[in-house]
């Protein structure tokens, strides 16, 4: 569902809107990844994309998604998410493979 650095599905009325603008390429493809995973389909854009990977990024959304991916990025940056009660992330967690990497056979 969600385009890569401008290329986006015909469905959307074609109207972008800048949510996100930071200095960090890191946090952008953080924040991008955060709201693709919720189904919003993001473009990154800004110097962060050339070969030096230096400047400002930002990040757009169809004007659809506007809403959803503000609230998104408000409840990153408060720390205000949470996980479900019955999810158990060390549950999920190969810790034998968290240092080395997974064993090739």
């Amino acid at each position: 569902m969600g385009g890569h650095n401008g290329v986006m599905e015909d469905r959307f009325s074609g109207e972008f809107v800048r949510i996100y603008s930071t200095s960090s390429l890191t946090d952008g493809y953080l924040a991008r990844g955060r709201l693709e995973s919720e189904g919003i389909p993001v473009m990154l854009k800004g110097e962060g994309e050339g070969p030096y990977r230096m400047g400002p990024t930002h990040l757009w959304v169809p004007s659809e998604f506007e809403v959803q991916a503000r609230m998104i990025l408000q409840e990153i940056r408060e720390g205000s998410m949470r996980l479900p009660a019955e999810q158990d992330l060390t549950a999920d967690t190969e810790w034998s493979e968290a240092e080395t990497g997974p064993s090739v056979d």
